[in-house]
Formats: C-alpha cells, structure tokens, sequence
C-alpha cells in the first residue's frame, strides 16, 4: 500500500502533541483553534490510511462501509481548511463581526459536508496506484480550495494589522497545500495533500504556537508577549479583569550582587504565585511580575498575602506595586502597557506605601498626558510650533536691547498653547529636542533675516536650554550647525541654562559650554532663585548673565528678607564682574526701583507680554525710538 508518506506525517504529528503537551499553555483562543485544527489534521491523515486500506480490501468490506471511509476521509481534508480560515482570522475579525464570520464559514463547510457525502465517488486501484475520483472528489477539490483562496486574500488584504508570524506562516502553509493539491490533481498517484496539512501544523507550531515561545526560560513564568497575547484575548472577549504589576528594588547592602540576589527574589515569588489558583504570572522584559486575576476578590486576598509573605521572607526587598483593579477602565490591551510602563516611574512620586492604585482620576490624566503629546507631534509635523520674543530692556542705555525667544504652539483653530502646558510633557518624552532645535532655527533665521542688530539694536537674543538638551553631547555641534546654515554672528546668541539643567550631567554641560563659548555664544543662568539656589553654580557655570526669577524679583517688594538677599547676591553677582537680568517685573514703581537698585537688565509685563516675532519689531521700532 502507497502509504509511506502518511504514515511519515502521522509521526511527526505524534511528535508535535508531545511537544506541545510538554508544557504549560494560556488557554489562549488561538491555542485552541490551533489543537483543534492539528486534531483534525491527525484525524485526516488516519483517514487516509484508512481509506487506501478500504480500496486495497474493498472486495471483501461493504460498498456502503467503503464510501463512507472515502468521502469522510476527503470532508476531513475540507475541514482542515475551515478550520486554517477560521484560525488565519483570529487577528483580522474581532468581535461580533468574528462571529459573524465564522458563521459563514460554517455554513460553507457544512455545505461541502452534505455536498460530497450526497455525490457519487469512484476508485483506482493498479499495484500500489490507489486513488478515488468521481463528483464527490471533485467537490472536495472545489470546496477545499475556496477555503485556501478565501484564506489568502483576507490574509493578503486585510492582514495588514495581523500578527507578521502568524501571516507568514499561514500564506506558507496555504502555498504547500496549494501546490499539493495541484500535484494530486495531476498525478492522482501521488497522495500529498493530507501530509501538506501536516506541513501546515508543523509551520505553524515552530512559527507561532510552540507553548515554550510564551514561557521565560530563567523563570517558567508566561513571558511578555503571553501577557498582550492573553489580556488582547480578554479585551476582545469583554472579560473583567485586574493587573498587580511587583517592581523589585533592594534596600542597599554590602558585599552582594544585586542583580542575582534579585533573580532569587523573583523566582521565589513567581514559584509562591504559581501554587495560588485562578492567576497567571508572568515576567516583563525588566525585572518585573505582572499578575492577571479574573476575580478582583482573589487579587485583594493574594495582593495582601503576596505583601505579607515578601515582608516575612524577604524584608529588606522594598517592592512597589501597580494595581489595576478594573480592566473595564481601559480601551485596550495595548492602553494597559502603556499605563503600566508610565507608573512603575512616574507614579513612585505619588505612591503611598510603595503602591500606586490606577483609578479613573490616574487614567484620566495619563491620557491627558498622551493627547498633549499626539498634539506636539502634529505641531512638529505641520509647523505650528512658534517663536514669541519678550523684549528685555537696559537700564544703561534706557532702550531695549535684547530679547527672550520662548517657545509656542498654534492650534489648527489659531489659540496659542502656553508652554506650561506641552514643555513638561515635551521633556518627559524627550520631543524637546525637536522642539528645542525649531526654536533655534527660527530664531537664528529670525535674526538674520531682519538684521535685529543694525535696524532694530537688538544685540542678541536668549534661547533656553531644557534639561534634556544640556544633557546631550550632540548639543553644541547641531546648533553651531544652524548659526553656521544662516552665516549668523554668534555674538547674537545668548544661551539659558537653568540651574536643575546644570545639576544633571555636568561634566557633558561644560563641555558644550566651552565649545559654543569658544565659537563666540554667550550664556546666562536662568531662574536663579527658583529652586536649589545656590552661588556656586554661578562660579561653576561660564555664565556672563544672571537672571533673578520673577519669584525672586516680587519677593524683593513684599519680604524684608527677601529684599536683604536679592541685593546681597545682586552685589556679589556684581563683583564678580557679572551682569543681571530681573523678570517678573510687572509696575512703573518697581520697575524704577530695580533701576535705582542698579541692576542691568529688566524684562516682564510693565514693558511687554511675549510678542509674535512681527509685533515684536513693531514694537522695538516704536519704543527704541523713545527715550523711556
């Protein structure tokens, strides 16, 4: 009998169940389709041998008993491709289009069923040429092949959002089978299309549902990709569930390593996880336990235990904990990562007693977070980022002779978006270098083009450093870059550094410094008296301007103390041959005692708001030709 190759394909469908049942698997709804599709595979390369042993024996077995072996080996071949339909549109159909679907599908199977157990069907048998033909044959042949085209074109054309594994291993599998069916059709000797399915298994399995691809090899915990695969699943089914996320840090302790005492940690608690019922652990791609429950009671009684047991067994662990208590507050899977990865950070800051409960308030203003950012981006994108210039005035020369560039953005409906809104966010996710870098471009085109020295007697402009920028090694070579794509003298850029920037890499700071400084750019130190202030920074940094904070400049006016200090440090900032600027300077009366006190420069609302850069010249042009 002409059944070496399906016994072949038997086998090694034999070794996959082994393989798979080897480990732990989610009970994941493509897992499921997957065994159920391999089930019948298996069942149809037995059919097949069942079939050839029929025809070989048919003079002595019923002509009914013979039919009913051949065309339920043949139905099987259409339904291994129902099933490769319905498995190839886990991640194109979702919802109750999914259902709806699928209903179809069956439909069309069944049909195929009736259709070609109702069909006459006929056999060959030459030597160990064994082969059925007829209707029924030719209906299989039809059905089975609607399924594989069906299953190409969705995966062609509307997979574009499918998992690439997944659709590279079903477009492969639909191809051998393609090819099989097509050597059958013409050479009906050669029976291939029942080991072509068994192909398809093993593609499939070392591609995609291989349960050792979802466990992590130190741990045995269900790695990162289970835990989307498995909550992506939950969403879609709109099941209720709760995420515990455990952050591992250590108290410090000498003589041991950190990292390994911390993976004994891990693998402690994964191993004391995994003995609870109705959870599943897994391991981040950091060093972190992510924990699904489907019974929010069971993730209060297990949160508290796992709390407890940490606290007997491992007290100088200082763990910290993300809790979600209801998935049903989140849009998706992919919301919950994202919301995951921002709190095990940012969200320390607001903790009480190392954990961090998402609720409804915290959502809400991570999202308001993401569409500030999604605003950024679009402002990058379509140039609605703008330069406001604030004129700073010399209490010397009584005329304005310089300015601050600050940093804007336009919405679609022409409202200005003050900085305080995006900056905070623009340096959290590190778009303030793109927006940092436009500022200075336009600024040095701005200057360039309207010549702000010679008609206007602007000698420079301040352009801020964010705390990002100052941290980058790249920082002097871009923006000597752009002065030199405008062929701008340098000695028309002013630098500001503020004195958090100057705390962070300061090693990488002065290096820029003394670059740029060298080029000819000069720098002040901005806000000084916001924060950590402190003289030394003054003699660290090679400032030549110092600005007093408006903070510092309204204090001077309502606080003895205040006012003691702000001059003590405007005589100190002096002596050491430096000059200062004083923002926030808002009346006639204070802006005439700043001028009495002697400090250089005043900048603030008594003179001007923030102006576009064309009501800026409008407004120089007229005030410089007024002595004030």
């Amino acid at each position: 009998m002409n059944i070496e190759v399906q016994c072949c394909g038997l086998t090694i469908l034999a070794l996959l169940w082994i393989f798979y049942f080897k480990q732990r698997t989610l009970g994941l709804y493509s897992e499921r389709l997957f065994l159920t599709t391999m089930a019948f595979t298996t069942v149809c390369v037995i059919l097949d041998i069942s079939s050839i042993i029929a025809i070989v024996n048919m003079e002595h077995i019923p002509g009914w008993f013979l039919a009913l072996v051949c065309k339920t080996y043949i139905v099987s071949l259409v339904w291994v491709g129902y099933f490769g339909l319905v498995y190839s549109s886990t991640d194109i159909d979702a919802g109750e289009e999914q259902k709806q679907m699928v209903k179809l599908y069956t439909a069309m199977v069944l049909t195929g069923t009736v259709l070609i157990y109702a069909l006459p069907i006929r056999y060959y048998l030459d030597g160990d040429v064994v082969y059925t033909y007829g209707p029924s044959c030719m209906a299989t042949y039809a059905f089975a092949l609607l399924f594989v085209v069906v299953t190409l074109i969705k995966v062609t054309i509307q997979g574009k959002g499918m998992n690439p594994k997944r659709r590279r291993a079903v477009v492969i599998w639909m191809i051998i089978w393609i090819i099989a069916a097509v050597t059958q059709f013409l050479n009906a000797k050669l029976l291939l299309v029942g080991f072509a399915s068994v192909l398809g298994m093993v593609i499939l399995f070392f591609e995609l549902e291989n349960p050792d691809a979802n466990l992590d090899r130190e741990t045995g915990a269900f790695n990162a990709h289970a835990l989307g695969e498995y909550m992506k699943q939950l969403f879609a089914r709109k099941e209720k569930f709760s995420v515990v996320l455990i952050v591992l840090t250590e108290s410090t302790r000498a003589n041991e390593d950190d990292n390994s005492r911390l993976n004994a940690v891990m693998l402690d608690m994964i191993q004391f996880l995994e003995k609870k019922k109705d959870v599943r652990v897994f391991k981040t791609v950091e060093r972190e336990i992510a924990i699904i429950f489907r019974d929010e009671d069971a993730m209060q009684e297990i949160f508290l235990s796992v709390k407890d047991w940490m606290q007997e067994k491992w007290n100088d662990v200082d763990p910290y904990y993300v809790l979600l208590q209801d998935s049903t507050l989140m849009r998706n899977s992919e919301e919950i990562f994202s919301m995951l990865r921002f709190f095990r950070v940012e969200g320390k800051k607001t903790a009480e007693n190392h954990i961090v409960i998402l609720d409804e308030k915290r959502i809400a203003k991570m999202r308001e977070r993401e569409m500030v950012e999604a605003m950024i981006l679009s402002a990058i994108e379509e140039d609605r980022i703008e330069v406001f210039y604030q004129p700073i005035y010399s209490t010397k020369k009584k005329k304005f002779v310089s300015a601050e560039a600050l940093v804007r953005i336009r919405e679609k409906d022409g409202k200005i978006i003050p900085p305080g809104v995006f900056i905070p966010i623009a340096e959290a996710t590190g778009l303030i270098w793109q927006i940092g870098e436009i500022v200075f471009d336009k600024t040095c085109r701005f200057i360039k083009e309207n010549n702000l020295r010679e008609y206007y007697g602007i000698d420079y402009v301040e352009v801020n450093l964010s705390v990002k920028q100052c941290e980058g090694r790249e920082l002097s070579d871009l923006y000597i870059g752009i002065m030199e794509k405008y062929d701008l003298d340098p000695s028309n850029i002013n630098l500001e550094i503020t004195e958090s920037a100057s705390i962070q890499a300061r090693h990488i700071l002065l290096e820029n410094m003394q670059i740029l400084i060298d080029y000819g750019v000069s720098f002040s130190l901005d806000d000084f008296g916001n924060g950590e202030s402190n003289l030394n920074y003054i003699v660290d940094m090679p400032v030549s301007i110092v600005k007093f904070d408006r903070d510092m400049s309204q204090a001077y006016f309502a606080n003895q103390k205040a006012k003691f200090v702000m001059e003590a440090a405007m005589h100190m900032i002096h002596d050491m041959e430096l000059q200062i600027v004083s923002e926030g300077v808002e009346t006639k009366e204070q802006m005439e005692t700043i001028v009495e006190l002697g400090i250089d420069y005043i900048q603030g609302y008594y003179f001007s708001k923030p102006l576009p850069a064309n009501q800026f010249l409008q407004f120089v042009s007229v005030k410089n030709s007024v002595v004030l």
